[in-house]
């Protein structure tokens, strides 16, 4: 059987390579325990460290902590069948990661690897009219291993700095999408894992179990008007913790990771001001836990951004000035974070309301 592939495949291909080097010290002091309140703070005049405070390497002169060399070589093609209405789209790459670690005091050498990995790429999108488009998609990727913390539960980690080896990332998506040019709408069904690392009671830093994250997300976007365009969605993401070996952990929600989001965006093109765009935001962000047992939930929260963008020349150079009030209505919420190998997370206070301005000049 012979298939005549018109028009041609696609073919094409990527080299990428990187290098990071990362710098650190770090303090502990459990000792210096000052009485205060999430929701009012107590002014101290004296916070200077205890005699228990423990050190790494020094704050006024942070040294090499770890370096990474990063190198991608990519391979896909694109072939075309049924007139166009099917594309499939096959790939593959090589990447390679290499990693030392150092102690943050004596520069010595605590843990290195090279590793390398084939990932493969598959991507199907068949199109029965211009409107509509069915696809599904399957990529992996080598990502770098976690770090080990200094300290954990005010005891020192046994192999802190130490990089964990790298693991695959494994990412499907199945979607429908509609698009008529003025109004179109998406919907997609995605499925993630990772691995979840942790340090046990040896105080060693370890990986146990996987994060999966497996969601569905709705989007909805269009100009019905010359001068009028919107973007909204709405996501529902189910991410949980599987196999860590502890029924206090196994099922539970991943720290920080809500599991409603949602958002609005309108832009509104001002006929009597060329070049004037006004422009809304609404963001929604749903309750969140703080601990890897869910113990502690914070509250969801909602914020309202307005802004203008302006498009001018200077002399004959474009020029964009842009001017955002952020958290207009002033919303009081906390950002949920996570330790490195902690079963805790950390809270942030939220941003205040705040005028931001800014000028680009396209070259």
């Amino acid at each position: 059987m012979c298939v005549a592939l018109y028009p041609p495949p696609e073919v094409g291909g990527f080299t990428a390579t990187g290098d990071k080097e990362e710098k650190g010290a770090y303090a502990f002091d459990y000792g210096n325990q000052l009485p205060t309140n999430l929701y009012r703070p107590t002014a101290h005049k004296d916070n200077s460290w205890t005699d228990t405070t423990v050190y790494g390497g020094n704050l006024s002169d942070p040294r090499l902590a770890s370096e990474t060399q990063f190198t991608s070589v990519a391979l896909a093609d694109t072939i075309s069948l049924m007139d166009d209405k099917l594309k499939a789209t096959l790939g593959v790459r090589h990447q390679n990661i290499e990693t030392r670690s150092y102690d943050y005091s004596t520069q010595v050498k605590t843990s290195d690897y090279d590793d390398s990995e084939w990932t493969p790429s598959v991507g199907l999108v068949y199109q029965p009219n211009k409107d509509w488009s069915v696809y599904g998609n399957y990529i992996e990727s080598l990502s770098k291993g976690e770090t080990a913390p200094a300290e954990s539960a005010n005891k020192p980690v046994t192999n802190a700095g130490e990089a964990l080896s790298p693991y695959v990332s494994k990412q499907s998506e199945i979607g429908l999408k509609y698009d008529n040019g003025t109004v179109g709408s998406s919907l997609a069904i995605y499925h993630t894992t990772q691995p979840r690392a942790y340090v046990n009671d040896a105080n060693t830093f370890v990986e146990a179990g996987e994060n999966r994250h497996q969601g569905v997300e709705l989007t909805v976007f269009g100009s019905p008007a010359e001068n009028l365009r919107f973007n909204a969605g709405v996501s529902y993401l189910d991410a949980k913790q599987t196999d860590t070996g502890s029924q206090v952990f196994d099922g539970k929600r991943v720290i920080g990771i809500p599991k409603l989001q949602s958002n609005f965006n309108l832009e509104y093109d001002v006929a009597s001001v060329s070049g004037l765009t006004l422009t809304g935001d609404v963001i929604h962000t749903g309750s969140r836990y703080a601990d890897a047992a869910n113990t502690l939930k914070v509250d969801s929260y909602t914020t309202l951004d307005l802004g203008a963008r302006y498009r001018t020349k200077l002399g004959k150079q474009d020029m964009t000035l842009k001017g955002v009030v952020s958290n207009v209505t002033g919303e009081d919420y906390w950002s949920v974070g996570k330790y490195a190998g902690s079963e805790m997370g950390y809270l942030s206070a939220n941003e205040p309301t705040a005028v931001k301005v800014s000028a680009t000049f396209d070259f």
